[in-house]
Order: C-alpha cells, then structure tokens, then sequence
C-alpha cells in the first residue's frame, strides 16, 4: 500500500493530523496498546476501516436507513448503544490523549479542556480521511502477504513451513487460542536482529511493522543473493526478490 502520508513524520512516531479535523492522531506504542489490549484495539481500528460491513446488516429491511450514509448510521448506533459507545470511547481517548472526547448526536467533537470551547471534529466531510490515517498507521500493509522467494530447494522447503506457521496462526485465531501479532513481530525482530525487545515494545505499530517487513525483504534479499553468487548455480528460474533498500510500500 502507498503511503499518503508524510512517511518520515510517521516513521519518527509523531503526532498525525487529520486533513480537516484540526485534531492529530498520537501513535500509540505497542506496550500502550498491550495495556490496552491488542485484540480490542485492532477490532475498534477494524470497525473504523470496515465501516460499510458494519453497517450493511444494520440497513437490511430498513428502507429508512438506507437512505443515511454508513458515518450516520455508525453516530446513531454510538448514541443508542452505551456498551459500544464507551468501547469506542476508550479507543479515541487512547489515540487522542491530548483532547477531551465528546460523541455528539452528528459527530465525534474534541476539547482541549473537558469545560473549554470545542476545537475540532471528525465528521462526514473528513471521515475517510480519518480512516485512511488509522490505516496507514496501524495496518499499513498485512505481513502475513510478504512474499518469500525461495532460492533453491532448502529455501522453498523453509518458506514453506513459513506459509504452515501462518496457516496454523490464523487457525488459532479461529480456533480462539491466543495470539499476539505485535508479540510475535516483537520476539521474532528481537532474536533476529538482535535487539532489545524493551526497545521494541516501545515502537509505535507502524515502526514495529516497517522494521518486520524491511528485515524480512532483507533476510529474502541476501539469500538470493548468496546462491546467485555461488558457483555452478543456474538462478534463470528464480524471482529475484525486491533489494531491501526499496520503498516497500509501493505498488507493485
């Protein structure tokens, strides 16, 4: 996925604003969203993201509501439902650190000070424009769609296991075992690297993905080209990987 956004303001963890909210978003890091509790935290970003799944069995055999767009209908349900409007709540406070949170009827309203003036919204003028920047910052790309090339017959015998450990991952997932993705990024960026994983837990999601992605098309980069500089080795047939110096986020 391309980066709309400034990718080195991104990169350094800062504050992200939002086009036309006169808010900005804070990157949370990954011990925040442990403390706040992985699963909840990319099921509230998965419902900003998915939002016309969200509301498309809400509109079945409800011609009224067909006519409201999937923003009203999503402010509707945050206003009549306390259960979910408070899980939202917490997910905005967690990401909006700096404001004070306000769900109005129409649209979700920001304070500096719980008794100051509203100054600033996210509403349907620049609604996508808020779910593009979650996106980008916390599911900028899926891992588990990184290709590996294999090189040779050990290779591909690896990447198979690879594409295994994630198929039995997402069984897990399914199955309603425990599974940390931020968890599995950090103990495999740790031992890989090596680094401290104290350090890591302290990376924002998107830096904890972009190093993941980046060391992986490094590990496929330099295993190519350690068997195409082997004597004797015919390497016609195989893909040569992306270099890791590449912008990973482009298309294509």
């Amino acid at each position: 996925m391309a980066i709309k956004g400034d990718y080195a303001q991104i990169l350094a963890g800062l504050p992200i604003p939002i086009f036309g909210a006169n808010v900005a978003v804070t990157q949370p890091t990954v011990k925040d969203i442990c403390a706040f509790g992985e699963d909840k935290f990319l099921s509230q970003v998965s419902i900003f993201l998915n939002l016309d799944s969200f509301t498309e069995k809400i509109k079945e055999g409800n011609s009224q509501l067909e006519m409201l767009s999937d923003f009203q209908i999503f402010m509707t349900v945050l206003n009549e439902d306390e259960t979910f409007s408070q899980e939202i709540l917490n997910f905005l406070e967690l990401i909006f650190p700096n404001y004070h949170v306000v769900l109005d009827s129409g649209c979700i309203q920001f304070q500096l000070a719980e008794d100051g003036p509203f100054i600033g919204q996210i509403n349907p003028m620049n609604f996508e424009t808020f779910c593009d920047t979650l996106k980008e910052l916390f599911i900028p790309f899926n891992a588990d769609e990184v290709e590996y090339n294999p090189a040779n017959d050990k290779a591909k015998e690896i990447a198979e296991k690879i594409k295994q450990g994630r198929k039995k991952r997402q069984k897990q997932k399914s199955d309603g075992e425990n599974f940390s993705m931020y968890g599995t990024y950090v103990s495999c960026l740790a031992i890989g690297l090596p680094m401290d994983m104290n350090t890591l837990l302290n990376y924002t999601p998107f830096q904890l993905h972009d190093s993941f992605v980046r060391y992986n098309t490094k590990l496929s980069f330099d295993l190519y080209q350690r068997v195409a500089t082997m004597p004797m080795m015919d390497t016609s047939s195989m893909k040569e990987p992306h270099s890791w110096l590449d912008d990973i986020y482009k298309s294509g």
